[in-house]
């Protein structure tokens, strides 16, 4: 394996951890506005923050590409 593999195995898993805490994030939303809602009140996360989450994590398509490609 040369240093250049090793190297894009690392921002690969640098991508799937950012991933992985996106989708927690995303999760914990989607339980807060579900708990909100069996309460009769207002969502406490909009749609415009569900779509801010790539965007605070870095996995706009743009930035996964820089990474992947430096």
């Amino acid at each position: 394996m040369t240093e250049q593999d090793v190297r894009m195995m690392r921002q690969v898993a640098y991508v799937l951890s950012q991933t992985v805490a996106a989708l927690a994030r995303l999760e914990g939303m989607k339980a807060l506005n579900a708990e909100r809602f069996r309460g009769d009140l207002a969502a406490a996360y909009s749609e415009a923050d569900f779509e801010h989450v790539p965007v605070d994590f870095g996995l706009t398509h743009n930035a996964v590409m820089n990474i992947l490609q430096s």
